[in-house]
């Protein structure tokens, strides 16, 4: 999600003396914003604004080169509602087209991130009039205008799986970054007024998920507990929320669960206990590769130096983009986990 950003502020940095306000301004939309100007709403009704359907051939089908995995979609008797980061970088409006590329340079969210439930999980990924990135650092109102088109059209999207698509099967909501953003607003609305008994859990990597926003919904405790969510902010070891300029409120705040040992507020975690992530390259998993803990709203990582993780030229303390990757098999294994714990007290019912 972040090479286009951080190729770009290398350039900057080269040719600019403020690179920052250069950059800033290459990517900030032209314009106020304006609900006449708006992309189409999305019709979720209609498979084209839909990013990943299980019947379809799609990103989050693939699997890592290993051959270890199995897209197994097919079998699956579960579901994820998976909603992707933001894609939408240099931007002519707020909100971008719900038909738009999901791929940055070169990459996919859904393949990088969505894949790791396709073991279980039959996966539904609308699209959605996603806000701009530069909403994240505008102070002008018209970023949180945008946002709110993004938030309306995800809850559409949800609605439309809960009555459509679901069918009483258990169901997992996971994201990233502006997708654990919009998320909030799901949970808010299905999940927190009103219990579901289908719900196993969300994971809301990428954002500051605070325990204020919601009354009843609660952070998962460990690695079995259902009806709740998990969230985490992949930073590299010793940093400090000082090191990351924009924006603060991703981070400040925010919840802290481990997805090693999927603790809230863990301390150190050894490398014998990770499972196993997988880089930006797709092929293999790399085992007891990285030790962790929650220092703050921060997930501390202590990570070799290894571009197919960290950004090649951006930040190296900002291991977002691998907040996935980083637990690739970790995510995955809690995956079958939570269910076979969903399963096994649906039995004693």
């Amino acid at each position: 999600m972040r090479l286009f950003l951080y190729s770009s502020a290398l350039l900057c940095g080269l040719l600019f003396s403020n690179c920052t306000a250069v950059f800033l301004y290459l990517i900030k939309p032209s314009g106020q914003f304006s609900e006449e100007t708006l992309p189409p709403n999305p019709d979720y009704s209609k498979q084209e604004f839909w990013a990943a359907l299980p019947d379809l051939k799609d990103d989050p089908d693939q699997v890592p080169a290993s051959g270890e995995f199995k897209d197994e979609q097919n079998i699956a008797k579960a579901d994820v509602f998976f909603v992707h980061p933001t894609t939408f970088i240099k931007a002519d409006g707020w909100n971008a087209k719900a038909g738009s590329s999901l791929i940055v340079y070169g990459l996919s969210p859904l393949k990088m991130q969505a894949s790791v439930f396709n073991g279980s999980a039959k996966i539904y990924a609308p699209r959605y009039r996603q806000a701009a990135l530069y909403s994240f650092i505008d102070d002008s109102g018209n970023g949180e205008k945008a946002f709110e088109i993004a938030r309306k059209d995800v809850l559409a999207a949800f609605d439309y799986y809960l009555k459509h698509y679901n069918q009483g099967r258990p169901f997992f909501i996971a994201g990233h970054s502006q997708g654990s953003m919009m998320l909030v607003s799901v949970l808010r609305e299905y999940l927190d007024k009103k219990k579901n008994p289908n719900f196993v859990a969300a994971y809301l990597p990428g954002w500051a998920i605070q325990t204020s926003d919601f009354d009843n919904l609660k952070v998962c405790r460990n690695s079995k507990d259902l009806g709740c969510y998990i969230s985490w902010n992949s930073k590299k070891w010793g940093s400090e929320l000082t090191d990351f300029a924009l924006p603060p409120e991703r981070y400040v705040g925010g919840v802290c669960v481990n997805p090693v040992n999927w603790t809230p507020n863990s301390p150190e975690v050894q490398k014998g206990s990770h499972k196993g992530g997988m880089g930006i390259e797709f092929a293999k998993v790399d085992r007891n590769y990285v030790k962790t803990k929650c220092q703050g709203e921060m997930l501390w990582v202590d990570l070799p130096s290894d571009p197919n993780y960290e950004s090649r030229r951006g930040n190296k303390k900002n291991y977002h983009i691998s907040d996935y990757g980083l637990f690739y098999l970790d995510i995955r294994e809690n995956i079958k986990e939570r269910l076979e714990e969903y399963w096994s007290k649906k039995g004693k019912r």
